[in-house]
């Protein structure tokens, strides 16, 4: 009897083991949802909605911040960024904005001339707007990054691409205020 009670023991480990090893979501904690931002004291989806938002800062995979303005963005966000876009304590800096858009960011916006809601990034890897809400809403784009505390170095291009495989260049410290027939095709982002 012990032998057969062992040898049920032994697996049922076996099969728990193998099942976790299978779907690792299951064996741990969900990883982040990257469409989650904090707004005003709350969690919300922004592949759901932006809940009055209208300006949301991609920080880095885990951390996404948003605003009700572009003014409240900038104060809360320019100390924590030092002018080569790397993530500091406290301390002033030059934010040198262009079209909105502040010194070490990559931003675009889902009206043309900079207007609307704006998503901005200062990170090297590709994004999935509909994880924000704004796949194939891009109508015009700034990019400040490469920045020095004296302003755009331009040392950093960014990429709008549609999905398809045509991309845009986002060239360091330049901007588009209407994308033309790209209007509203962006999908991903990279910069």
């Amino acid at each position: 009897m012990r032998t057969r009670t062992r040898l049920l023991a032994s697996t049922a480990v076996a099969i728990l083991v193998v099942t976790a090893l299978a779907n690792p979501a299951s064996a741990s904690p969900s990883l982040r949802d990257p469409s989650l931002a904090s707004f005003q004291g709350r969690t919300i989806d922004l592949s759901k909605s932006w809940q009055g938002a209208q300006v949301c800062a991609v920080l880095s995979r885990s951390e996404v911040r948003c605003y009700a303005t572009n003014e409240q963005a900038t104060a809360d966000l320019a100390p924590r960024i030092s002018s080569t876009g790397t993530t500091r304590s406290a301390g002033p800096i030059g934010t040198f904005a262009w079209n909105g858009c502040d010194n070490s960011w990559i931003c675009i916006w889902e009206h043309a001339s900079f207007q609307g809601r704006k998503l901005q990034f200062n990170d090297e890897y590709w994004h999935d707007l509909d994880e924000w809400g704004f796949k194939d809403q891009t109508s015009s784009w700034t990019n400040n990054q490469g920045g020095s505390w004296t302003g755009c170095s331009g040392s950093d291009n960014g990429t709008l691409g549609d999905g398809a495989g045509d991309n845009r260049n986002m060239g360091a410290c330049t901007a588009s205020a209407n994308l033309g027939s790209y209007n509203d095709r962006a999908e991903h982002i990279h910069g």
